[in-house]
């Protein structure tokens, strides 16, 4: 994984911390979302494809949000797998399986371990966290979903980011005016969700949630910075199922 990986599933003083944050996981919509997201590095284009399957285990103690995503590229297809604690969103275990490599990580308050596996090698992640933090990527979106939306909240998020190497990343999220946004699967009104990287990668991006509940990531934008070719990524929601 690299950091245009990261940005491809992103498409994540006086703020909030994450501490300080009540998610409602309630509000989470559930069932399959269908997304298509657009590279453009200069003249080359390329579309991903990915389902996306949102669901909650009840019986689980405690209640666990599942959510799978199987994105497919000319390159191949990937499947992660990701668990969620349904009342705090915090993460609890993921699993990435591609051609050629997987990953398994499972997260505690204070620590993350596992390990990727990939060309014939075996690389351990083992990362002490000095306080909890939040998934990235498809985590990150479902988060962002059930977080308090208003014109001009602002918060500070901890991210788990998975890459050479195992790092927590800050960002500062501030949520602009609802909009009207239209995409493939339709027209929604919906918050956009800035968020900005307060670390050395200066990342960001801008996320969209609808605004009715059960909430949906409808489209995301980023783009892609200098040092890895200078372009931009578009996610938008085509399609909604069962």
């Amino acid at each position: 994984m690299n950091r245009l990986i990261i940005i491809l599933g992103l498409l994540l003083s006086g703020a909030g911390q994450a501490a300080d944050l009540q998610p409602d996981s309630s509000v989470v919509a559930t069932g399959q979302f269908d997304y298509r997201t657009i590279l453009k590095v200069g003249d080359t284009r390329m579309d991903i494809d990915s389902v996306r399957h949102i669901r909650v285990a009840r019986a689980a103690s405690p209640q666990i949000l599942k959510i799978r995503t199987v994105t497919r590229t000319e390159m191949g297809s990937t499947e992660d797998r990701l668990e969620l604690d349904f009342e705090t969103m915090m993460p609890i275990e993921r699993k990435v399986r591609q051609e050629g490599g997987r990953m398994q990580v499972n997260y505690r308050p204070d620590q993350v371990t596992g390990t990727i596996q990939a060309a014939g090698q075996i690389v351990a992640v083992d990362l002490a966290l000095d306080e909890p933090a939040y998934a990235g990527e498809s985590g990150l979106e479902a988060l962002l979903t059930a977080m308090p939306l208003s014109g001009g909240e602002e918060y500070k998020l901890r991210i788990i980011e998975i890459d050479v190497e195992t790092v927590v990343r800050t960002f500062r999220i501030r949520v602009g005016d609802l909009e009207s946004v239209e995409v493939p699967a339709g027209r929604f009104d919906a918050w956009p969700v800035h968020l900005k990287s307060t670390d050395k990668y200066r990342d960001e991006q801008t996320i969209w949630i609808s605004d009715d509940s059960p909430r949906i990531f409808v489209q995301a934008m980023a783009p892609v910075p200098a040092d890895l070719g200078d372009g931009s990524l578009t996610t938008e929601l085509i399609s909604i199922g069962n």
